[in-house]
């Protein structure tokens, strides 16, 4: 028997910065017909506002998690944002649409974000000596002081008042997933070591070809606020016993130009598919995920990046493995005596899996050209290791 849909679709207003002007923010949040806790489930996409793929793939994963609400499957709450930023959405400037930095402040969308831990000892700075023996008790304390510390904020533009929506929904979960894309690339993952192997089945139903794992990236993006939160607590207090961090991970979905029904559909069956055998949903998968490579350390990923400006021409093709050493690309050159009659081989500096490339074949100087994950951490890959 079919149960009433316990479905809730609830819009958060913002003010805009400007006169005259005003955002929304929509979310769905389906909640288990029965009674008793579940785990909270986060997702959104479109925190890059042009990174597309990932809203095509929740509007699907809308659809089934109806239908499991309906069938009274739901083990677990599921918090969707399709398009998580409308700031970003509104902005078109001469028919081109700019979504990942914010226009106002110069900010990415997906840095800077608070690092929690530090905040909640800056405001409560004896909240490591009210913890207690019991792990329940201690995730308890430190959510409350999370939530003090959330509570004391004053944000100001609706970039800040965003956030802070976000934030505190998000604080609440058990589970934080958020889709992105690269430019042109092959299903890939963002995620802290210490949540691997233990989640491989996520890189294994996603498809992702490349799981790369990085405690403290360098940049303050969404996906290490969440785990960072208990791991730095964990390293705080180790006489104590903390939760274990949350599973949250940045999904890259392939890249911008792929919004593609079938293939956004089958993206969303395989996220249902990683819900159900984790016992999310009360279902059974008619297949097995294929296995994925196992992680590898994101300081071994080498960000081959253009010496010159030019125009270039790739050698590799995406999820090929090179050797360091063979050639990748090549860039005519535009400009000099050299112009227009010569081109400039590009190299592999370590040996991997190609997984990133561009999509524009104009190219300047210092811009990327193409992500190559190797195994080997690098020795110049230090401090930030993701791009602006």
């Amino acid at each position: 028997m079919e149960a009433a849909i316990s479905t809730q679709h609830i819009t958060i207003p913002l003010s805009a910065d400007t006169p005259g002007a005003a955002y929304t923010v929509s979310y769905y949040h389906f909640i288990p017909d029965r009674k008793g806790t579940h785990p909270r489930i986060f997702l959104q996409a479109g925190l890059h506002a042009d990174e597309q793929p990932g809203t095509l793939v929740l509007h699907y994963l809308l659809d089934m998690l109806e239908q499991a609400d309906k069938s009274r499957q739901l083990n677990a709450e599921f918090i969707v944002f399709p398009m998580v930023n409308p700031i970003g959405m509104a902005q078109i400037y001469n028919h081109h649409h700019s979504g990942r930095f914010d226009f106002s402040t110069g900010l990415n969308f997906n840095r800077n974000w608070p690092d929690l831990a530090e905040c909640i000892l800056n405001n409560e700075p004896d909240i490591l000596d009210k913890l207690s023996e019991n792990e329940h008790e201690n995730k308890d304390k430190i959510l409350s002081s999370v939530r003090r510390w959330i509570a004391r904020q004053t944000p100001i533009t609706a970039l800040e008042t965003l956030r802070f929506e976000i934030i505190k929904i998000a604080i609440e979960c058990d589970v934080v997933l958020d889709l992105h894309c690269d430019v042109d690339a092959t299903n890939h993952i963002y995620i802290v070591p210490q949540l691997m192997p233990e989640y491989q089945d996520l890189a294994n139903w996603m498809g992702s070809r490349v799981t790369l794992t990085a405690e403290n990236s360098g940049g303050g993006s969404f996906d290490e606020v969440w785990p960072r939160l208990w791991i730095d607590l964990q390293r705080l207090c180790p006489d104590k016993p903390v939760p274990p961090p949350i599973l949250s991970a940045t999904l890259e979905y392939r890249g911008l130009i792929d919004v593609e029904e079938t293939l956004n559909k089958l993206d969303a069956e395989n996220l249902m598919g990683f819900f159900i055998t984790r016992g999310f949903i009360n279902s059974k998968m008619d297949k097995a995920a294929p296995i994925m490579p196992p992680a590898l350390p994101f300081n071994a990923t080498q960000i081959i990046k253009a010496p010159f400006s030019g125009l270039v021409c790739y050698h590799v093709t995406l999820g090929q493995r090179v050797d360091e050493g063979e050639l990748i690309a090549s860039i005519l050159l535009l400009d000099g005596p050299d112009a227009f009659r010569k081109k400039i081989p590009v190299y592999a500096g370590t040996s991997g899996i190609v997984f990133s490339m561009m999509l524009q074949k104009y190219i300047w100087k210092g811009a990327p050209l193409a992500k190559i994950a190797g195994s080997k951490p690098l020795s110049n890959r230090k401090g930030v290791l993701l791009e602006a």
